[in-house]
């Protein structure tokens, strides 16, 4: 004889399955939006944060900050998106010494075109789908899982990178002998 599972525990279990699958579809699109735009992950995610942020004082040290990446990085990164024509660079307007960073009229042409009728569609289904108090739940659930991930991110953030044994933070250890030459 099968053991009864408990509503709240199949609940769990389905809840589980509905944010895995979602989650991998969110993946998905992602990586096709990576491959039709010509960018990697870090540089979509830049453009995001142009797109939706004020551009008017993003700067290439705030895009280091939320990317992870080193000052470096982000100019290599900054490079590439230039030379695609998705973002420009101009000295602030108040204080010379700083650069602030803009996505172009392409870039926000080509996001708006490949993602909002993603956004339209998945709107109209929701709202064809369900009333309005569940609706509030749907974003009340949202809400409070973007701020879990914003937590989760930023104790992430805080943890040293795994390292696998016999390396370094600058790659395989070499020989003693070999590391004094």
């Amino acid at each position: 004889m099968c053991p009864k599972t408990t509503e709240p525990a199949r609940i769990s279990v389905e809840l589980k399955t509905a944010l895995e699958f979602y989650h991998g579809t969110v993946e998905d699109l992602i990586r096709e939006l990576i491959r039709v735009l010509g960018v990697n992950e870090t540089d979509r995610r830049a453009l995001e944060i142009l797109l939706l942020e004020d551009e008017k004082t993003t700067t290439p040290g705030m895009l280091a900050e939320r990317l992870g990446l080193t000052p470096a990085g982000v100019t290599i990164m900054l490079n590439r998106l230039e030379k695609q024509g998705y973002i420009t660079r101009s000295l602030h307007p108040t204080d010379r010494r700083r650069v602030i960073v803009m996505a172009t009229e392409l870039a926000g042409r080509r996001v708006q075109e490949l993602v909002v009728p993603m956004i339209v569609e998945n709107y109209k289904m929701l709202l064809s789908s369900y009333n309005s108090a569940e609706l509030d739940i749907i974003a009340d659930f949202l809400a409070r899982a973007g701020e879990l991930h914003q937590l989760h991110w930023k104790r992430l953030r805080d943890l040293a990178p795994y390292l696998p044994a016999g390396t370094t933070a600058r790659g395989p250890s070499a020989p003693r002998a070999a590391q004094s030459r």
